[in-house]
């Protein structure tokens, strides 16, 4: 359904794994994204594709494109400003932090926060910008 984006896979652990008396070895890959601040609002826009063809979804203006295969499912992940009258940049009104625009095989989601996530089905991110 998806390839996994972010990071470098790992080595076969059977393969590496140490006594456990050894130093552990370097961490493989990038380290964790930083979480973001817990007082800031968060949006989630689940999206599933329950047609008969694939359906791509497009994260403006980041143009980011996943096609979900029937029967998938992936969440929109929005991270608002704390502490402001208007957490979602963008726009015209402080509660909407998308909009959507879909299209005959396309749905087109603009989220307007600082941070922005996809997640499939399983909460692994597919996608994160900044």
């Amino acid at each position: 359904m998806f390839w996994r984006r972010l990071g470098t896979p790992g080595a076969d652990a059977s393969a590496t794994a140490a006594p456990p008396s050894a130093v552990p070895a370097e961490r493989v890959g990038p380290l964790p994204p930083e979480p973001w601040d817990p007082a800031a609002p968060v949006a989630r826009l689940p999206v599933t594709n329950d047609g008969l063809q694939p359906l791509e979804l497009v994260l403006e203006p980041y143009c980011w494109s996943e096609w979900l295969e029937p029967g998938s499912k992936v969440t929109v992940v929005t991270v608002g400003r704390p502490d402001t009258d208007r957490p979602w940049t963008g726009t015209s009104v402080p509660d909407e932090p998308f909009e959507l625009q879909y299209l005959a095989d396309t749905l087109v989601v603009w989220p307007y926060g600082d941070l922005v996530l996809l997640l499939d089905a399983a909460g692994n991110e597919l996608y994160r910008y900044p």
